[in-house]
């Protein structure tokens, strides 16, 4: 394990003064003042030799708690140092090693005698952003009694995670609830219950395939009717977030990509809350998908997936809806948007021809003071969005994620 040493600012000037006085009086003929020089300047020397020999043989216990918070929520590092050398004595000032994202590394101090001795130490941990963070190494600084020398080295021990997940908002869903997936024609289908099969229906409509058609229902009631899935195990929504870099405002955790994150996080998880089927899709593509016969586990990786969620550095919503499974396998889409542009637009529309409901929130360009030609291409393209059925609302940088949901579901209602 390396380590590093050397004098402190006192025992440098000690030594530097202690020699130049043994040095003068040894050329003035003053023993007796010589001697006074050359122990002034061994005091340092034998510092340093103390911090070799009494150093403390440290080991170290790190947790963090919750490992696991929302952006802006506390967490707090627990640190249990401890010393098995019994003859030992130094003053300990130590250092912990956080990412640079999350601020300063945190210090403390401790000052301990010749004993075997244990001490826990803690400190909060600043959440500001998103992300997977190793808190660690532990870094230990020991100086000899009249500080006049240091020792550093780190501290073995393996570094603890922290889980920094985006802010997840309780919303509702829309009355009778839970048709979200499928713009009210039948509830969305459930995860994980045993029997399921295709049997959700309506009246066909011009342009089903006859493969669609639920024979059995058909004779019974005297209509043609169609299943509305035909593959069970299909998402029944889609959140689509717009992830790239250059569509939205401002920076760090206010920043409206970090809303919009936080905005698709909230409706998946309330969605999994309720056993339907959700997938999330990011600017480079599927983030979140569901599986098979998941149950409460499908909530712990929408939030590990959305942790890891980055900008992206594409120009045009075109390249990730360019993928056919991106949209068309879903029966609706909610959406969060950033600042578009007409080709966004004309992309967003034709990746949902077919769908049953498209739903987005969009940036409020005057609120966001958006650039007066930017804010032009912005607001046409919401129209053409609109005109071709997509159901609109706009946020800004003060609304809440559930005052923003609330108004999108409104809107939806009244039309």
């Amino acid at each position: 394990m390396g380590f590093r040493s050397g004098l402190t600012a006192r025992g440098w000037t000690l030594l530097i003064v202690g020699a130049a006085i043994a040095a003068a009086a040894s050329y003035i003929g003053e023993p007796d003042l010589a001697w006074v020089g050359v122990f002034l300047a061994a005091i340092p020397l034998c510092g340093l030799l103390a911090v070799f020999l009494l150093s403390p043989r440290l080991t170290l216990e790190r947790s963090v708690v919750p490992s696991s918070v929302a952006i802006g929520e506390p967490a707090r590092a627990r640190l249990a140092v401890s010393n098995s050398r019994r003859f030992s004595f130094s003053n300990l000032s130590f250092r912990d090693g956080t990412p640079r994202t999350l601020g300063p590394d945190a210090r403390f101090e401790l000052l301990k005698g010749i004993t075997v001795w244990r001490q826990v130490a803690g400190y909060d941990v600043p959440t500001l952003m998103r992300g997977h963070f190793p808190l660690g190494p532990l870094t230990a600084r020991n100086h000899d009694p009249l500080n006049t020398a240091w020792r550093q080295r780190r501290i073995p021990g393996d570094p603890a995670w922290l889980r920094v997940t985006p802010e997840v908002w309780p919303i509702s869903l829309p009355r009778s609830g839970r048709s979200v997936g499928s713009s009210g024609e039948a509830t969305p289908q459930r995860v994980g219950q045993a029997g399921m099969d295709d049997v959700l229906v309506r009246e066909y409509q011009h342009g089903d395939g006859l493969r669609r058609v639920h024979w059995r229902m058909t004779a019974k009631r005297g209509e043609l009717m169609v299943r509305l899935e035909e593959q069970p195990w299909d998402p029944a929504l889609t959140v689509l977030i717009d992830t790239r870099d250059q569509a939205h405002l401002g920076s760090g955790r206010d920043s409206s990509l970090e809303w919009g994150i936080s905005f698709g996080t909230s409706v998946a998880n309330a969605l999994l809350a309720e056993r339907l089927r959700v997938a999330v899709v990011g600017a480079d593509g599927t983030v979140f998908r569901p599986l098979r016969g998941e149950g409460s586990s499908g909530r712990e990786r929408l939030m590990a997936a959305m942790t890891d969620v980055s900008a992206s550095g594409r120009s045009s919503l075109e390249d990730c809806l360019a993928d056919p499974d991106a949209l068309s396998i879903a029966q609706s889409v909610v959406a969060c948007l950033g600042v578009l542009t007409a080709r966004d637009a004309a992309a967003l529309v034709a990746a949902t021809i077919g769908l049953a409901q498209c739903d987005a929130l969009v940036p409020d360009a005057e609120a966001f003071s958006l650039p007066p030609d930017r804010a032009a291409a912005h607001d046409e393209a919401c129209r053409l969005l609109s005109s071709t059925g997509w159901n609109l609302a706009p946020y800004g940088p003060t609304t809440k994620v559930p005052q923003a949901w609330q108004l999108l579901m409104a809107r939806r209602e009244a039309l």
